[in-house]
């Protein structure tokens, strides 16, 4: 644990009592770091900073409800989830402008890799068990809330929050080999 991990961590009983003093100086000493590991997944300065901002609200909201030991180690982890879901959400807009790159200026073999990343998610898409799959369309590519899905299928909102989180679990996998095939793309 580096130093600075130390002096964050040792705000961690203030800020979980609420202290908003010590959540002020957790994100000004941690916004750099979770902006940066947000970027180097997004390269979109715009999006990485919205992802950045999601993560300290989530942090400031968990305070007392988690059992956080190690305030960077979360951040970094919760920084991780809420990129690759917001890959996994804007994926087919994200999907079309990689491609649109790929087809100008890179190599056969990146623009190979990526389409094979691509025809593997639609093959565990069409593998996740029937509910989950139309909930997850539903969501994902109709961009519709959980509360509409909830009341078009006839389900509680907590059961479609489970069924699309089992869902993105299936699918991290993939989205992982996305996010790598496209670094070494654009690189």
């Amino acid at each position: 644990m580096t130093r600075l991990d130390s002096s964050i961590n040792g705000l961690l009983h203030a800020f979980n009592q609420g202290d908003e003093d010590a959540f002020k100086k957790i994100y000004s000493a941690c916004w750099s770091k979770v902006f940066s590991d947000a970027y180097s997944r997004l390269k979109n300065k715009e999006d990485a900073e919205n992802i950045t901002q999601d993560v300290f609200i989530t942090l400031w909201e968990q305070r007392g409800k988690q059992d956080i030991q190690n305030i960077p180690a979360f951040l970094y982890r919760l920084c991780k989830h809420k990129t690759l879901n917001y890959i996994l959400k804007k994926r087919p807009a994200l999907l079309a402008e990689h491609e649109l790159e790929m087809s100008t200026d890179i190599s056969p073999a990146y623009q190979l890799q990526f389409k094979e990343a691509g025809a593997i998610f639609n093959t565990k898409l069409k593998h996740l068990p029937p509910k989950q799959r139309s909930i997850f369309k539903l969501r994902y590519e109709e961009n519709r809330s959980t509360v509409e899905i909830a009341q078009e299928l006839g389900l509680s909102v907590k059961t479609v929050r489970n069924h699309l989180g089992r869902a993105i679990v299936t699918l991290r996998n993939i989205l992982k080999l996305f996010l790598a095939v496209s670094t070494a793309v654009f690189i």
